[in-house]
């Protein structure tokens, strides 16, 4: 008698795995189908350079409908644009800061959309800006771009072209970052704007479910040395070295020299990438499966490398708190330490607090 339960339990136990590895066949089925490109209309902001300029190039080579936002569209990169693809693209005029840009925009792409569209099959919230650096170090100026830019920006956008996105059922990329995920010395305020950005789309997918619009996030890793993210860098350091106190200069002084030239090297995360200013196929390959999979993730985190895929992997079963100190330890040892003047005023308050 004791034995037809466990001949139950073993049974209910080899169906379930028969069953789990059923259905984990099936979504990856399901997931690698893809929509047909068809007369698809897709728009894509911060064309002028970097990620977005590639995407563009690619979704035209697929036989989209591109409508590229270029922040000056007589930009070199824009130009390269109009020349180099196909009549389909149309570039757009359009910084997401001002509204009456995207007001604008708006209005061009409901009057071009190919015969057949009613609405857009994606937009792809691209256009950011990052200024390294530490907090007590950047300007308002400085904070207050990336804010407009990285959060204002994307939800202007998106508030603006949801009739669209509703009418044709598609669906909305927002690009955030792995610094979305974790806190990177150095980067205060972008990462806070991509955590930002990660909230949104948690909130704004359950929002726009009932209509049939999917919401994804795309979180590329260290793709600086690739792109243009960091060719204001040098400008930035400036600015923030002209905009600081007497007395903050005279605390970080060797260190902030230190800083600036390890990040014009190698990136923001010590990595330079090979080749050179060469975005991977791989990363291109991840906004085509995230537009066109029929049963797309919620997110695709895109790295540079397989050694920077493991390594997101394993983070990412680890703590918060050891995480942080990872980063923390990381980040100090690839930095001088303060002026003396500094470690001595520490030395004196420690001192003094005894």
């Amino acid at each position: 008698m004791d034995e037809i339960p466990l001949i139950a339990v073993q049974i209910l136990i080899g169906l379930s795995i028969v069953a789990g590895f059923l259905t984990w066949l099936l979504r990856g089925l399901l997931c690698s189908a893809q929509h047909d490109v068809g007369m698809k209309a897709v728009l894509i902001t911060g064309c002028d350079t970097g990620i977005g300029h590639e995407v563009a190039r690619h979704l035209d080579m697929l036989g989209c409908n591109v409508f590229a936002g270029c922040l000056d569209t007589a930009s070199e990169g824009a130009q390269r644009l109009r020349v180099e693809a196909s009549p389909r693209l149309k570039l757009v005029n359009m910084d997401v800061t001002r509204e009456e840009h995207v007001k604008m925009a708006v209005e061009y792409i409901e009057e071009n959309l190919p015969p057949g569209c009613e609405g857009l099959w994606a937009v792809i919230n691209n256009a950011g800006v990052c200024v390294c650096g530490e907090f007590d170090w950047q300007t308002v100026g400085q904070i207050e771009r990336q804010v407009q830019v990285n959060v204002v920006g994307t939800l202007r956008v998106t508030k603006m072209f949801l009739p669209l996105l509703k009418r044709g059922q598609g669906r909305l990329l927002n690009v955030s970052s792995v610094a979305g995920v974790y806190g990177y010395p150095g980067l205060s305020v972008y990462c806070a704007t991509k955590h930002a950005i990660e909230g949104f789309s948690q909130v704004i997918r359950l929002e726009l479910a009932k209509f049939g619009v999917d919401v994804i996030t795309i979180q590329p890793g260290d793709f600086s040395k690739a792109t243009n993210l960091l060719n204001n860098h040098h400008r930035n350091m400036n600015q923030m070295w002209g905009d600081m106190t007497d007395d903050n200069r005279e605390e970080y002084k060797q260190y902030f020299l230190q800083y600036h030239d390890t990040v014009a090297r190698s990136g923001f995360t010590g990595h330079r990438l090979k080749p050179l200013f060469v975005l991977p196929s791989s990363l291109i390959s991840g906004f085509e499966i995230a537009l066109l999979a029929k049963v797309p993730d919620k997110m695709y985190r895109l790295m540079p490398t397989m050694r920077t895929r493991i390594k997101m992997i394993l983070l990412g079963f680890m703590p918060g708190s050891l995480v942080q100190n990872i980063m923390h330890k990381r980040y100090s040892k690839s930095i001088p330490p303060v002026s003396v003047r500094f470690g001595r005023m520490n030395n004196m308050n420690s001192a003094m607090n005894l």
